[in-house]
């Protein structure tokens, strides 16, 4: 087990990407919160199970994808992607940004569940393959296939036939 003071100051450098994954999880900004307060104090009450030499990263994700699945179960209601679109679109930015990125969060939500958490665990978490399929409890190989998957879908959503980027590949119909 870590120091305190170590394992307080991972813990606090991990929650503005815990946060990240609680909003691609719940859509809604107060679940998010509520998801990394409940997370933050998991990992404190639990600092005795976490094992030197693993991923801190993986077995934080752990608890809150955990905590987020024991929350749905109890609440048994749906989550809004608009919440995370109107969270976004409050911040500061450009027009061309706002809209892109409430694009990008529909066709995201389009996506399935698994494809949809590969993504933001490699794309916006900035996790390695080795600790998303670590988190996942999943193979390396497994989380490379959902991650092209879930790439070569958002192209098809998003991209014009001619620029969507992923060689070799027809996306969409074919005759």
């Amino acid at each position: 087990m870590p120091a305190k003071d170590s394992f307080e100051t991972m813990l606090i450098a991990q929650l503005p990407r815990l946060r990240g994954f609680a909003m691609m999880l719940s859509r809604n900004r107060s679940m998010a919160d509520d998801l990394i307060q409940e997370t933050a104090c998991r990992a404190l009450r639990k600092r005795h199970q976490f094992v030197d030499g693993t991923s801190f990263t993986a077995w934080t994700y752990c608890i809150l994808r955990n905590e987020f699945i024991s929350t749905l179960r109890r609440s048994k209601r749906n989550v809004c992607l608009d919440d995370v679109t109107m969270e976004l679109a409050t911040q500061r930015g450009d027009q061309e940004d706002t809209v892109l990125t409430g694009e990008v969060l529909r066709a995201m939500g389009t996506l399935r569940r698994s494809e949809q958490e590969v993504l933001t665990l490699i794309a916006a978490a900035g996790l390695t393959y080795d600790e998303a399929a670590e988190h996942l409890k999943v193979s390396v190989g497994t989380v490379k296939s959902r991650l092209w998957r879930a790439r070569k879908n958002l192209a098809a959503l998003l991209l014009p036939e001619e620029q969507q980027a992923v060689p070799g590949l027809k996306v969409g119909k074919t005759d």
